[in-house]
């Protein structure tokens, strides 16, 4: 979407139209940021411009959109042609199919009662083409800039065991001598352990906790009781029953709402997500977190794990940075989601029962592209005739190419 390519007399009526929406969207789609409203008011504005639509009613501007959509058995009014971008095009889609559902009962009034399903299953099947696209784009440049043939979890382990060593010799110094330890270091071996050595155990069997960079914004809470909800992330310390938790109350999967498989081809539905999710914090890595707090006394109104100066705390690349770093060793590259990705290869070659699989899932907060339990619900409803096999079979192979569908019903969106 290039609003600088429209005329002059079209960029006013841009703006004309974005006022419309602004107040229509905000009225209507109150689940949705403002990040998101922004987004689609002026995605919609443009829509509505390029196809000449702006002294309509946002109603029938949609029924309109609409009957092209069917007429002509095209969405390139709405998405675009091959010049533009597919993330672009999945954009236009996303704010036109808002539109659709707010309007599902005009639309079946007043073109027909079929043509409010029918839309919606044209607009899955071009959905599924272009995020398939998306995917396999960033799939590809991730192994150009991040080949994970190169890289294995025991690799990253070896490396922390490294760390785990001579933080044991630092620790050491200190209790026999008072040698104050370099807090780059510590804070260095903090981090390689979050990724790496946060381990919990499910049936006997050990996996691990690895969030994504949530960390940076961890604060320190020690105390019997759990600290209070609000938007912060913690570092949860209890001494009285040694069973530390990490506390996150903000991040791209807690709050506000997500959008799974609806029970009719090419729906979706809304569901709210987890205003906070709790994960484990093994004693290894507790025992290197009062440590450092008892050697450099960090303040508890600011997160924990801070610059090299201790005085600044990370941002979203300063923190890509310090990663580069603490794993320079294997990789000077890597990144969370490189290390997710790693350890989710290592999952997918065990034979773990379905539900055992899910509980690990949770534990890394993965976000997953189809639910691993609706997997199963799509299954069932495959049978029951709910779905046709041909669209779940694409939704579920979206983000695996020509993979077979049982492999495709292990995907999990990292």
């Amino acid at each position: 979407m290039k609003v600088k390519e429209l005329s002059q007399s079209e960029k006013v009526n841009f703006k004309k139209e974005l006022l419309k929406y602004e107040v229509f969207l905000k009225h209507n789609l109150t689940h949705l940021a403002q990040t998101s409203l922004s987004l689609y008011k002026r995605t919609l504005a443009y829509i509505s411009v390029i196809n000449k639509l702006y002294d309509l009613s946002i109603k029938d501007t949609c029924i309109s959109l609409t009957r092209t959509a069917l007429t002509d058995n095209t969405l390139n009014h709405i998405i675009g042609n091959d010049k533009v971008t597919d993330n672009n095009k999945n954009i236009r889609l996303s704010a036109y199919k808002n539109l659709v559902e707010i309007f599902k009962q005009e639309i079946k009034k007043e073109i027909s009662s079929v043509a409010f399903n029918t839309i919606m299953e044209k607009m899955a099947k071009a959905g599924g083409n272009i995020r398939k696209n998306i995917f396999v784009s960033r799939q590809n440049k991730d192994i150009e800039t991040n080949p994970l043939s190169n890289l294995t979890w025991e690799e990253l382990q070896d490396l922390n065991k490294d760390y785990i060593k001579k933080f044991k010799h630092v620790k050491n110094q200190f209790i026999k001598y008072g040698e104050v330890p370099d807090y780059v270091f510590l804070r260095d071996c903090l981090v390689c352990n979050l990724y790496v050595n946060n381990v919990y155990k499910v049936k006997s069997l050990e996996f691990n906790v690895i969030l994504r960079n949530e960390y940076k914004s961890l604060y320190l809470h020690i105390g019997e009781h759990q600290p209070t909800t609000n938007t912060r992330n913690y570092i949860w310390i209890n001494l009285e029953n040694n069973n530390s938790k990490i506390i996150i109350n903000k991040n791209k999967t807690t709050g506000g709402y997500k959008r799974c498989l609806g029970n009719d081809l090419g729906h979706t539905k809304l569901i709210p997500q987890k205003d906070q999710k709790i994960f484990p914090l093994n004693k290894e890595i507790v025992n290197i977190i009062l440590f450092i707090q008892q050697i450099f006394n960090e303040r508890k109104d600011k997160p924990f794990i801070k610059c090299n100066n201790r005085e600044i705390n990370y941002s979203s690349s300063t923190w890509s940075k310090m990663l580069c770093r603490v794993f320079k060793r294997i990789d000077n590259k890597i990144s969370s989601s490189v290390i997710r990705k790693i350890y989710y290869q290592k999952l997918q070659e065990s034979n773990l029962k379905i539900e055992d699989k899910q509980i690990i899932h949770e534990m890394c907060d993965f976000s997953p592209n189809v639910h691993i339990f609706e997997q199963e619900q799509i299954k069932d409803n495959i049978q029951e005739g709910i779905y046709e096999k041909e669209f779940v079979e694409e939704n579920l192979k979206m983000f695996l190419g020509n993979q077979n569908l049982s492999e495709a019903r292990e995907i999990q969106f990292l």
